[in-house]
């Protein structure tokens, strides 16, 4: 079925209305549905399958709030064409959600047909696509595939099918694809359940804030403390973050979580006047245009100075858009606060970020402190990153660190600070100022 790029007029305009999307002309979901359920009625090849894409624009909502509404209409009609490009005639294309898109694929040869069709697709929906501003929007399409007769027989069915799968992809990750498969009904009941689970731990208050001591390498007087969630479910027990913070993050309920870790962080140490404070900011977090605010808010709600506060950011948070995480940090910068690039040396543009941004310092990741007592490599690499923050006067954390020989390797390269269970595990507040009352009588 072909996709009529110009709307109707005349008598036919109304109908044509409740049937197409306006910004696309493409068919809207009540059409999709109708030729779906036609397709699925007429006698079908037994050796060809029809296949329903389901398509999504993953990071969609970011570029509409980053580069505004227009573009966000030019990122959509652009979708269209491309999608358009890689079917045939007699497939249907369709607009059902603001990024959302449907492929209705008739008589498609076989898998290895269907297989090069989802390529192409994510091939096409991948490309950068170019803003009248100068500016590059690159979107992340995710895709679910159903497939009939093998996943249902009518319309709804299949296309939930394919919404299923979609999901799927969606929880792989950016850019992924998934066919649909009989117990993905199940996980994504499961998914559903849990992200209502934390809706509701955001207002009953199931959240626990750990805090693992930093200390200096050379002397071990503690420093400051990360902090650190988990979750204490009323079924489950005490989750970790890779248990809810992926979730958190694609429901959005990252934000919520975030300022509470944020403000129970701070109250914390308003108490404890020797120590700094370290926290995490998610990708999330940091598109959020009310980032530098809340920080802003917090600090003075808890009269923390601004330079206790350390917070750690991934590189993927300046891979987006490197000119809007430069406004963000100046902006944090300017508050006082301190920043630091986690997880470093896992990236791939490192060395070109620490030169760009205004970090204070950065934290060599656990992988390569774990293997320092075994691989000459993980040494060289630990190495590495001491005479880099060395020679662009940043203090340089090692986060991981289990033993007695691994901290010596530190010490003897001359790292600032240390953190890992060999200096002490995540505690809850009370159990850290029985900590600190330790040190100070051993001392």
């Amino acid at each position: 079925m072909s996709n009529a790029d110009d709307e109707a007029s005349g008598p036919w305009k109304s109908e044509y209305l409740a049937l197409h999307d306006p910004v696309t002309s493409l068919p809207n979901r009540l059409l999709m549905t109708e030729f779906l359920a036609g397709a699925l009625s007429s006698p079908q090849d037994a050796r060809r399958v029809l296949a329903v894409f389901c398509l999504d624009l993953d990071n969609f909502s970011h570029f509409n709030a980053l580069f505004g509404p227009a573009a966000g209409e030019l990122i959509v009609a652009e979708t269209a064409r491309r999608i358009r490009r890689c079917v045939r005639d007699h497939d249907l294309v369709a607009r059902v959600d603001a990024e959302t898109f449907v492929v209705v694929a008739t008589g498609v040869g076989d898998a290895k047909a269907v297989d090069g069709l989802a390529r192409r697709l994510q091939s096409a929906l991948n490309a950068p696509v170019g803003l009248p501003s100068g500016a590059a929007a690159y979107p992340q399409a995710n895709m679910g595939i159903a497939l009939a007769p093998l996943d249902g027989e009518d319309a709804e069915g299949l296309v939930r099918c394919a919404e299923l799968a979609l999901e799927q992809a969606k929880a792989d990750g950016p850019g992924s694809c998934s066919y649909f498969a009989d117990d993905m009904n199940d996980e994504m009941s499961g998914r559903r359940t849990l992200e209502s689970d934390l809706r509701r731990a955001i207002v009953s208050d199931e959240f626990v804030l750990l805090f693992q001591p930093r200390c200096d390498a050379r002397t071990l007087k503690l420093l400051g403390v990360e902090a650190l969630i988990r979750w204490d479910h009323p079924q489950l027990g005490m989750l970790a973050p890779d248990a809810f913070v992926p979730l958190a993050e694609k429901s959005g309920l990252v934000i919520p979580i975030g300022e509470w870790v944020l403000r129970k962080a701070c109250d914390t140490i308003s108490r404890l006047p020797e120590l700094n404070v370290s926290v995490n900011v998610s990708v999330v977090q940091f598109r959020n245009d009310a980032l530098v605010d809340t920080v802003d808010s917090v600090l003075k709600a808890t009269r923390v100075a601004p330079q206790r506060l350390e917070l750690e950011i991934t590189e993927s948070v300046l891979i987006e858009n490197a000119e809007k995480a430069l406004e963000v940090l100046a902006g944090l910068k300017k508050l006082g606060v301190r920043l630091s690039m986690d997880d470093f040396g896992t990236g791939y543009s490192s060395l070109g970020y620490l030169r760009t941004f205004p970090f204070d310092a950065l934290k060599i990741d656990r992988r390569f402190v774990g293997d320092l007592d075994a691989s000459k490599d993980a040494l060289a690499i630990v190495q590495a990153i001491l005479g880099l923050g060395r020679a662009l006067g940043l203090q340089v954390v090692a986060e991981g660190v289990e033993t007695e020989s691994q901290l010596a390797i530190l010490r003897a390269d001359t790292c600032d600070e240390v953190q890992g269970f060999y200096l002490g595990r995540p505690m809850t507040e009370e159990a850290l100022l029985a900590f600190i009352a330790d040190r100070r009588l051993a001392s």
